[in-house]
C-alpha cells in the first residue's frame, strides 16, 4: 500500500495559523509538540509532521476503507532528518508506516508504505496543480495511466500490459504528486 501527502509551504503560511491557541493539541501529541516548539524551523517541522500523519493514513485508509481521520492516533516516532530528507515511522494501533520524506523551501512531501524497502521502489512525478492534473499526468507519462477505482481511490493502469497499480494522489497550492510502484500490484 502506498500513500502521499504533501504541502505547499507558501499556502499554508497564508492559510493557516498553526500558532493558534489550542492548534497543536488537536492534531499532535506531546512529543510532536516538543520536536516543534524545539526545531530550528518550527513551521517546517508542523508540516513535516503532518505530511507524514497524512500518508500514514492514507495508506491505513486504503487497507481498511475506514475515513476516519484522527491525526493524534497517528504518532510519528523515530524521526531522522538530513538536510532535505527525513524518515520515521508513522504507528497507528499495532500498524507501523514507513516514511520518506522531501523538504525544500517550497514544500514538503512525504511518502508512506507499509514495508519500508517498498520506499525505494516507488515511482514518483510531481507536477504543477490544475484541475487537469490527471490529464496532464497521461500526456506525460508513456504508457501509464491515471485513473480512479469504482471506490473513488487513485489507480494507475499500465497501457501495454494492462497491469493495474497502486496509486496515491495528493496536491496542495501549486504543486501535486502521484507516487506508484510497478511492483504493488492492485488487488482491483
Amino acid at each position: 500500500m502506498i500513500g502521499n501527502d504533501l504541502v505547499d509551504l507558501r499556502q499554508a503560511a497564508t492559510e493557516s495559523n498553526w500558532q493558534r491557541k489550542g492548534y497543536l493539541g488537536k492534531i499532535y501529541t506531546p512529543e510532536e509538540q516538543e520536536l516543534i516548539l524545539n526545531a530550528a524551523e518550527p513551521s517546517v517541522m508542523v508540516w513535516l509532521l503532518w505530511t507524514m500523519k497524512e500518508a500514514g493514513y492514507k495508506v491505513l485508509n486504503r487497507i481498511t476503507a475506514i475515513r476516519s481521520y484522527s491525526p493524534q492516533s497517528f504518532i510519528c516516532c523515530g524521526l531522522i532528518t538530513n538536510g532535505s530528507q527525513a524518515t520515521a515511522v508513522v504507528c497507528h494501533d499495532e500498524r507501523r508506516i514507513y516514511i520518506k520524506s522531501e523538504i525544500s523551501s517550497q514544500m514538503i512531501h512525504s511518502t508512506a508504505t507499509l514495508n519500508k524497502q517498498d520506499l525505494e521502489e516507488l515511482t514518483l512525478s510531481y507536477m504543477d496543480n490544475s484541475a487537469d492534473y490527471r490529464a496532464d499526468f497521461n500526456r506525460s507519462s508513456r504508457g501509464y495511466f491515471l485513473t480512479k477505482t469504482s471506490s473513488g481511490l487513485p489507480l494507475i493502469i499500465h497501457g501495454p500490459t494492462g497491469r493495474k497499480l497502486i496509486a496515491s494522489v495528493s496536491h496542495h497550492g501549486k504543486y501535486a504528486a502521484i507516487v506508484y510502484s510497478d511492483s504493488l500490484l492492485s488487488a482491483g
